[in-house]
C-alpha cells in the first residue's frame, strides 16, 4: 500500500472505528428483538413496532459504512461499477434510516426519563435534513451537477452519521463528569452533529480538487 492510498484511507478508518459504539448498540438491539423478550421501559416501544425498529438500524449502519468506503479514491477507481451500485445502496439506507428515525421519534411512544425536548426537535431537524440533503444530491446527479452532489452527499453522510460522535462525546462526559443529566445529554447530542457538520464543511474544502472525480455517475 502505498503512502497515498494510505492516507486516502485514514478519515475513513477513523470514521469507522468512532462508530463501533452505535453499530454493536444496534446489533445488540436486534439481536433482543426475536422471541419474546422481556418487556421494560427502555426497549417497550421496539419490541410493540419491531419493524421500524429493524429498518433504521439496518440503514443506520449501511449508510455510514457504505459513505465511508466511498470516500476511497482508488477503490472507486479499481471498481467504478461498485461505487455506483453502493450508491443507490447508500441513498436508499439514507432514506429509510432517516424516514424511521422520524416514525420513531413522532409516533413512538419515548419513556419520560428520556424524553428531552432539545433532542425530540433536534431528531426531527436532521432526520429532515437528511432527507432533502439526499434528495436535493440525486436530483444533482441527474443533472450532471456532480460538485452540488458531491457536497450534499458530504453533510448528509455528517447528519446520518451523528450516533459515532454522539457516543463518544457521552462517553467522554461520563468518564470526566459522570452520569449526565437529561439536558446535558440533549446538549451533548445536538452538539455531536453540530460537529459532524463542521468536519463536513472541512471536507469540502479541502477534497473538492483532489476528489472531485470521485462523485461523477454514483447515482
Amino acid at each position: 500500500m502505498t503512502n497515498a492510498s494510505r492516507t486516502d484511507w485514514n478519515v475513513p478508518l477513523i470514521l469507522l472505528a468512532i462508530s463501533v459504539i452505535p453499530f454493536a448498540a444496534g446489533i445488540a438491539r436486534l439481536a433482543g428483538l426475536p422471541g419474546n423478550p422481556e418487556i421494560s421501559t427502555a426497549n417497550a416501544r421496539f419490541v410493540a413496532t419491531p419493524v421500524p425498529v429493524v429498518v433504521h438500524i439496518l440503514g443506520a449502519i449501511l449508510f455510514p459504512i457504505l459513505s465511508v468506503l466511498r470516500l476511497s479514491s482508488g477503490l472507486h477507481q479499481r471498481s467504478p461499477h461498485w461505487h455506483r451500485v453502493s450508491g443507490r445502496v447508500v441513498v436508499a439506507s439514507g432514506i429509510f434510516a432517516a424516514l424511521t428515525g422520524l416514525w420513531m421519534t413522532i409516533l413512538s411512544p419515548i419513556p419520560p426519563d428520556l424524553q428531552g425536548g432539545l433532542l425530540y426537535a433536534g431528531r426531527v431537524v436532521v432526520s429532515v435534513a437528511l432527507l432533502l440533503s439526499i434528495f436535493l444530491a440525486v436530483a444533482a446527479s441527474k443533472g450532471t451537477d456532480t460538485e452540488r452532489h458531491r457536497t450534499l452527499m458530504i453533510r448528509a453522510f455528517a447528519l446520518g452519521h451523528g450516533a459515532g460522535m454522539q457516543a463518544l462525546l457521552l462517553l467522554l462526559w461520563m468518564l470526566l463528569m459522570g452520569e449526565p443529566s437529561l439536558l446535558h445529554r440533549d446538549l451533548l447530542m445536538g452538539l455531536a452533529w453540530l460537529i459532524n457538520l463542521l468536519f463536513a464543511e472541512m471536507a469540502i474544502q479541502r477534497w473538492s480538487p483532489r476528489h472531485s472525480n470521485l462523485y461523477r455517475g454514483t447515482v
